[in-house]
């Protein structure tokens, strides 16, 4: 193999696969990154045996060939030129050759045979979406999800398709987010799936540096997404999710219309007086919202926050990080926050739009 290329291509393309690529693992292939020629092309990859990542960059190709390279050492190297173009060429040994003005370097490398398979899918798209749009619907879903492989169904986040719409939901049994994004046409059916959330959080860093369209493929087993110049292909999770949508409450007692920022502020400030528990005191009347924390070693805060308030008093305790996540992945200046009693599920929901729930579970002291 022998090709030429920017510096910036490669650069972009080692950063995609890169963040799958494990260190020190036993089977020292899964360590590098397969680079090869692929129909004029330069086609990296790189696997976790659970994730694999395909992405192209264009270059000159003078000789085709394909080797595997430690994902680490060449990311790094490459960052470090201050060069604008590159050479790289394999020699018979699986060695990397790379020269660039005046560096020039050799990096040890593994037979490309030697690198796994990564399995591809269906031929035909199952859905169609606007990249930003499915950016948007992970940013404020993902991170609701459990991090508890006890229970893997609910440590993945839910996808279900239907018509020209996905429903996308996490939940860790304590919290729960729900997005509806819309499709860019009807799917080719209905379908109900649950991706790990390493894999829905790649998807997410890709989605990044994405524009356009993406493409989700399925097999029994499996789920691609396909960006621009980049494929992800990642195992689905066995199981049935949680119905979730039954604990989400029709009516609500309280309605307080607040501006984003400034519960924000207001739970951050109670927050440095709660450095144990994470509890702070939500209340609720016709002026507006109180939070409040204390602590024997800290001391006690109160902040007021100017709201529209609809319904009864009211009032909880909540753990603040909780409110944070949401309140934190929401660009809408206000928010409504619902609320029923300190029993029972509370839900914020932006203002101006009714595809997002965010369900959260008061604290019983």
């Amino acid at each position: 193999m022998k090709v030429e290329c920017t510096k910036e291509n490669l650069k972009k393309g080692l950063f995609v696969v890169s963040r799958v690529v494990g260190s020190g693992n036993p089977l020292q292939v899964l360590n590098n990154i397969l680079l090869k020629t692929d129909q004029g092309r330069i086609k990296l990859s790189s696997t976790n045996l659970e994730i694999g990542v395909n992405t192209w960059v264009g270059g000159k190709i003078e000789e085709d060939g394909a080797l595997t390279v430690p994902a680490k050492l060449i990311n790094e190297y490459i960052n470090n030129l201050p060069t604008e173009k590159v050479t790289l060429e394999s020699t018979e040994n699986s060695t990397l050759k790379l020269e660039s003005e005046n560096y020039h370097t050799s990096i040890k490398g593994l037979s490309h045979e030697d690198f796994p398979l990564i399995p591809q899918v269906s031929d035909e798209p199952f859905a169609k979406i606007d990249a930003q749009e499915l950016k948007n619907a992970f940013a404020e879903t993902i991170w609701a999800s459990a991090a508890n492989e006890t229970q893997p169904e609910i440590s993945g986040i839910f996808m279900g398709f239907d018509q020209d719409q996905i429903r996308i939901a996490a939940t860790d049994r304590y919290r729960l987010a729900e997005r509806i994004a819309h499709l860019l046409e009807p799917a080719r059916g209905t379908k109900e799936v649950i991706l790990p959330a390493r894999t829905v959080s790649e998807a997410y860093k890709i989605l990044n540096i994405s524009s356009g369209e993406v493409e989700i493929y399925f097999s029994e087993s499996q789920v691609l997404f396909k960006f621009d110049e980049t494929e992800l292909i990642s195992r689905l999770i066995d199981g049935s999710y949680p119905d979730y949508r039954q604990i989400i409450p029709k009516e609500f007692k309280t309605e307080s219309t607040v501006e984003r920022e400034e519960f924000i502020h207001a739970l951050k400030a109670a927050a440095l007086f709660a450095p144990d528990s994470n509890n702070v005191n939500v209340e609720i009347k016709p002026d507006g919202i109180t939070v409040t924390a204390s602590s024997m070693a800290a001391g006690e805060n109160t902040t007021k926050v100017n709201a529209k308030v609809k319904g009864d008093d009211n009032s909880a305790i909540f753990n603040f990080r909780y409110l944070l996540d949401c309140l934190n992945n929401l660009s809408e200046k206000t928010i409504v926050l619902k609320m029923i009693n300190d029993a029972s599920p509370a839900a914020i929901v932006p203002t101006g739009r009714d595809n997002y729930t965010y369900i959260v579970m008061p604290i019983k002291l």
